[in-house]
């Protein structure tokens, strides 16, 4: 998996899914079997058909080649060691936990983009059983984190803007508790996966994994105590010892600037052929270190060989004054402003050459922090040294900008909104925003619209700060780890025309 999924996330949102689609009231039959291959093939191309996502122009495969790279992609499940068992979901006890429709349950409170044109399957992410032989179950994969919903349109490969694994993990773990002794003898089996579900949901909880806002990854917290725990006969490291940095997801398609530098994740301290360090999230699933080289590990290595590195950012979806943009390439590539020289160079076509660059320009820490002492000796202990070698970084990396417009909010924990506060000065940028908000592009500033509705214009900061200030739903800048400090580049810009002229070039990468 290429980002954060916590064992809330992993465990499975399928139950939250189904309320409202119909599967619930169906009577009490024989179960449902598995969704096999050939059916959800058959209906792939017109599940796609709103799904906006591009290759590279010099891929050499064939459209078929890629569709069925894509479907593997989209439908994998790793083997998974943890389902919940669709039978759990047909006894109306999801209608007991968490109350409100499909809409209201999974695209809102916990955050995952609904799959409109698919019946079977109604949220990017989830991935069913897919043999007759089994019952219908469920478990998740990389596209709960690695999809986004922007002015009602569906970006494959972007960072999610809104999931919350948090809101997510409380509903599963109080759905199968209460489903402990409701499932009948005839589903015995079945009883023994939720059983399952529910002991991983308990055990492999340490307090510095849960984030603290809202579409923020915990993901290196999360595979510190997961390498740390299988030498260690199941123990977890102590909550000191584990730091907490959360940050916000990237874009699939900025693999293939990293790539030639072999340097990832927004430190970039794992440095390997490919980003496996976060195929240590399959861990959270109970695997065990042999499932992880034998099953995850080379799964992971094929569809980054036929998927992730080829994709390329979506293009900017609105009008771009295209004379001001001639103005802002100047500017980005110009001695005075420099952005190119941490930045790169572009092609206008979605490609970079990236100079590799990682700096600390003043951002907050505490991601960095994470890969301590304790953490690297955990690693070093583990399958993935095999893979690469996790390093202290002395800075965090200088983001390719291919698909920036999409790839809101900026710097490594997302702590500013939108590309016209984070050029602008720093001072200016604001304490708090809303999570919920950036489903909508703001197109003139380019970022997340700063509140869900206009009614909080009229709020001063201060009062948005003492009603949501400890609210997940919205940004705190705070907060540990959230600090919008640093990247500070307004005195090389210096007038607001030069900073929409900049803004205007940016929406053409």
């Amino acid at each position: 998996m290429f980002a954060s999924k916590r064992t809330s996330a992993i465990v499975l949102a399928a139950g939250l899914v189904w309320v409202g689609v119909g599967l619930l009231s169906r009577p009490s039959t024989a179960p449902l079997t598995g969704l096999p291959d050939e059916s959800l093939a058959a209906a792939f191309d017109s599940d796609m058909r709103n799904v906006i996502y591009r290759w590279s122009e010099t891929d050499p495969r064939s459209e078929q080649e890629q569709k069925r790279a894509l479907f593997d992609f989209i439908y994998q499940t790793y083997d998974s060691s943890a389902w919940i068992p669709q039978s759990l979901f047909d006894q109306n006890l999801i209608m007991q936990t968490v109350v409100g429709d499909v809409d209201t349950i999974v695209r809102d409170r916990v955050g995952l983009v609904l799959w409109r044109d698919n019946p079977r399957v109604v949220a990017f992410g989830m991935a069913p059983s897919r043999s007759v032989d089994q019952p219908l179950m469920w478990t998740v994969n990389c596209l709960v984190c690695h999809t986004a919903e922007i002015d009602g349109v569906t970006y494959l490969g972007a960072g999610t803007k809104v999931f919350d694994d948090f809101v997510l993990g409380e509903a599963l773990k109080l759905l199968t508790r209460q489903a402990g002794g409701t499932v009948s003898s005839s589903q015995s089996q079945d009883q023994v996966h939720i059983a399952r579900a529910l002991r991983i949901l308990t055990s492999h909880h340490h307090d510095k994994i849960d984030s603290l806002t809202r579409a923020r990854s915990t993901a290196f917290a999360a595979s510190h105590v997961e390498l740390y725990m299988r030498p260690h006969g199941g123990a977890m490291p102590a909550v000191d010892d584990v730091g907490r940095g959360d940050t916000k997801t990237p874009p699939l398609w900025h693999t293939a600037a990293k790539l030639p530098h072999g340097r990832w994740y927004s430190d970039g301290s794992f440095h390997g052929r490919i980003p496996l360090m976060a195929s240590s999230m399959e861990l959270e699933k109970d695997r065990s270190f042999d499932s992880l080289v034998d099953v995850v590990i080379p799964r992971i290595k094929s569809e980054f060989d036929t998927v992730v590195q080829h994709l390329r950012p979506p293009p900017y979806p609105y009008e771009i004054d295209r004379e001001l943009a001639e103005r802002g390439r100047r500017l980005f590539y110009s001695r005075p402003v420099g952005c190119s020289r941490c930045h790169g160079v572009y092609d206008g076509r979605g490609n970079v050459e990236w100079p590799g660059v990682h700096k600390d320009v003043g951002t907050d820490p505490a991601r960095r922090e994470i890969v301590s002492d304790g953490f690297r000796a955990a690693f070093a202990s583990s399958p993935l040294a095999a893979e690469g070698s996790l390093e202290k970084s002395g800075g965090y990396a200088a983001t390719p900008l291919t698909g920036v417009w999409a790839n809101y909010p900026y710097l490594h924990n997302g702590s500013v909104p939108t590309l016209y506060h984070l050029l602008g000065p720093v001072s200016e940028r604001p304490k708090i925003f809303s999570v919920m908000a950036a489903r909508h592009l703001d197109r003139e500033k380019v970022g997340q619209l700063l509140y869900p509705s206009r009614v909080y214009d009229w709020l001063p900061e201060r009062e948005l700060l003492r009603r949501y200030g400890d609210d997940r739903n919205w940004f705190n800048t705070s907060r540990p780890g959230s600090s919008n400090a640093g990247h500070e580049v307004w005195w090389r810009i210096g007038t607001d025309e030069n900073r929409r002229a900049l803004i205007e070039y940016l929406k053409t990468l």
